[in-house]
């Protein structure tokens, strides 16, 4: 019995043994399946494509009526004064004011051109006559006997030599302030004082007609011209005098024009320096210049030089960067292949996980940066 019985046990455990086995076939395979698919669903890489802007110009000749503009002109006039630059010193007489003393109990009278002298020996006169009451003071003004710089003392005490010894103690000057004038500064008009004033007084005409004529085309843009322009005076050079006078009169042309309308038309122009899609152009902050650089007023028309700029991207959206180029690409290969292009300054990659080789062939997982530098 017992035989029969092992025979039997040994025909149930061989079908138990294959199925398990096949069980941990299968669960093996889906655990490395799992681990493919967690594997590729990581794979990812970020691509940062470091470019740098062309910049690009064009100047262009425009007739103002394509700009939509019009032409104007104005005549204004100014008088203004300037000083002379140059000088010459010249000798003159000081003068001043002294306060006379009289420590007497009389009144002391005293003509014009008294003589009061320093005790370093600088002789003064009065101006005008004075009387100096008794016990009392009074200010009275002098005048240096010889003209010149010498004569411009500071403050100081005087005698009066045309009165007795005794009294020249009683009866004395003193001065609180500085004798002025010894030395006169002459101007003189000289060649470039005049050519400098005219200077200035034409770039006041100049913005004098600027202001007029902005007042009625407020809502315009505008360039200006000098027509025409003259200045005369009553001076001439090597005159000598304080200041001189200038007078002028000038005639401004002007062309006024829609600041949009120009950057549309500079704009259509860059746009035709674009080698393909691939590039974009950027004109933001970048405004035109107009310069006025002929003008006929009887046959009403005007010549402007437009001159405008603007930079060259490479476009985010362009082709060359569609994520689809670079699967299945080594680091080097996305490398070498960027740089061929035009604008681009430099290549960053990143790869997760870290040894991943090549960029993933799902677009999900793959990022394309665009970065421009200055």
């Amino acid at each position: 019995m017992t035989p029969k019985r092992k025979q039997t046990n040994g025909q149930n455990t061989e079908p138990v043994r294959f199925y398990k086995y096949v069980a941990l076939t299968f669960l093996f395979i889906t655990i490395i399946l799992l681990g493919i698919i967690i594997f590729m669903s990581s794979k990812r890489a970020e691509i940062t494509v470091i470019t740098k802007a062309e910049l690009i110009e064009i100047n262009e000749e425009l007739e103002f009526q394509e700009v939509e503009g019009v032409l104007v002109n104005t005549e204004v006039n100014l008088t203004k004064n300037f000083k002379p630059t140059q000088v010459k010193e010249e000798s003159d007489v000081a003068i001043g004011v002294v306060i006379l003393h009289n420590e007497t109990n009389y009144n002391q009278p005293l003509i014009a051109t008294t003589r009061l002298l320093t005790s370093a020996g600088i002789l003064f006169r009065l101006k005008a006559g004075v009387v100096v009451p008794a016990q009392g003071t009074v200010e009275a003004e002098v005048y240096a006997d010889v003209s010149g710089r010498e004569s411009e003392i500071g403050p100081a005490e005087f005698t009066i030599p045309g009165l007795r010894e005794d009294k020249q103690k009683l009866v004395y000057a003193t001065s609180d302030s500085p004798m002025m004038g010894g030395i006169k500064m002459i101007g003189i008009l000289g060649e470039q004082d005049w050519a400098t004033a005219e200077k200035e007084l034409v770039a006041d005409l100049e913005a004098l007609a600027k202001e007029k004529l902005e007042a009625d085309y407020s809502n315009l843009t505008g360039v200006y011209q000098l027509a025409k322009y003259e200045v005369t005076s009553d001076n001439a050079v090597g005159d000598e005098l304080e200041d001189f006078e200038l007078t002028g009169k000038a005639i401004v042309v002007a062309v006024f024009y829609e600041q949009d309308r120009i950057k549309d038309l500079v704009k259509i122009e860059l746009n035709k320096k674009l080698i393909s899609h691939d590039e974009l152009l950027a004109t933001d902050g970048m405004m035109p210049t107009v310069i006025l650089t002929d003008y006929d007023l009887i046959k009403a028309t005007a010549n402007l030089n437009v001159h405008g700029s603007g930079l060259v991207l490479l476009n985010p959206e362009s082709l060359q960067l569609q994520k689809q180029i670079f699967f299945g690409k080594t680091r080097d290969e996305v490398r070498r292949y960027l740089l061929s292009l035009d604008h681009v300054q430099g290549v960053e990659i990143k790869f997760s996980p870290a040894w991943m080789q090549t960029v993933p062939h799902v677009p999900e997982h793959v990022t394309v940066i665009v970065k421009n530098v200055e």
